[in-house]
């Protein structure tokens, strides 16, 4: 279970990061700022390979997308790093975060209990990378206003939007895929939901707090206040957002694979 978890959410942050990186602009923050995201992408799926020898995934669909996603997040670090390409590579961190995408998408449909839940467990996936990297990319943003001091606050609001918009998305998915594990589950919807929501309730509300009301305030805040620039104070919710996202989405996870569904 442990390892099935580390999967997810590590593969699950790499693919959003680079994901969120399509809406960085380069020409204002430079390709430092892209040399990190990308570097902090790889070391995310560096910590799931060994979750993945470890449950002996094999050769899964998720665990060669994965092993593609590293060296294609090599070839773009390569690029910049030696090439100096900039804009001109754009077309290969959009190759690369959407192999990463699918192999998040795979590595969630590993933990559907039923063939038939498993594209709503792949889209919970999808969606909780957007929302990991909308929220990582953003606080890394939000430290570079304070060396680039003529940076337009706009790409902030901008990042503030896309938090807000993943968070809106994960707590449909959540709503939708709870549901639809309650009317599948053989023990009928109230029993489901009773044993999901009481008996393991100390995780469920917990993730329901951490993973989605606190972000959504949080994503409210930072809108409100990287809208009159000040940044800095957007970049220190965005501290405490990070850690209620990774928070909620462990909690997810372990939930989806103790079998509460697509959480």
């Amino acid at each position: 279970m442990s390892a099935a978890i580390a999967i997810g959410f590590f593969t699950s942050a790499a693919a959003g990061i680079l994901a969120a990186l399509l809406l960085a602009p380069f020409r204002e923050l430079g390709r430092f700022f892209f040399i990190l995201n990308a570097g902090l992408a790889f070391l995310c799926l560096c910590l799931a390979a060994p979750y993945r020898l470890s449950a002996q995934a094999g050769w899964s669909a998720g665990s060669i997308l994965a092993l593609l996603a590293m060296a294609l997040v090599v070839a773009y670090l390569a690029a910049l790093l030696i090439l100096r390409g900039g804009r001109s590579s754009r077309g290969l961190l959009v190759l690369t975060a959407a192999v990463a995408l699918v192999a998040a998408a795979a590595d969630g449909r590993m933990a559907a209990g039923a063939p038939g839940a498993a594209w709503a467990f792949g889209l919970n996936a999808v969606c909780a990378s957007v929302l990991l990297g909308s929220v990582i990319v953003g606080m890394l943003l939000g430290h570079w206003y304070l060396v680039r001091t003529r940076l337009e606050a706009s790409h902030l609001v901008v990042f503030a939007r896309f938090f807000a918009a993943a968070v809106i998305g994960r707590a449909v998915l959540f709503v939708v895929g709870l549901l639809g594990a309650a009317s599948r589950s053989s023990a009928g919807m109230e029993i489901f939901l009773r044993t999901t929501a009481v008996d393991r309730g100390f995780f469920f509300w917990q993730r329901v707090f951490f993973g989605l009301l606190g972000p959504g305030a949080f994503a409210f805040m930072v809108h409100e206040t990287a809208r009159i620039r000040s940044t800095q104070s957007a970049t220190g919710i965005l501290y405490i957002a990070v850690i209620f996202v990774m928070y909620g989405e462990f909690l997810a996870r372990y939930l989806a694979v103790a079998g509460a569904g697509p959480m």
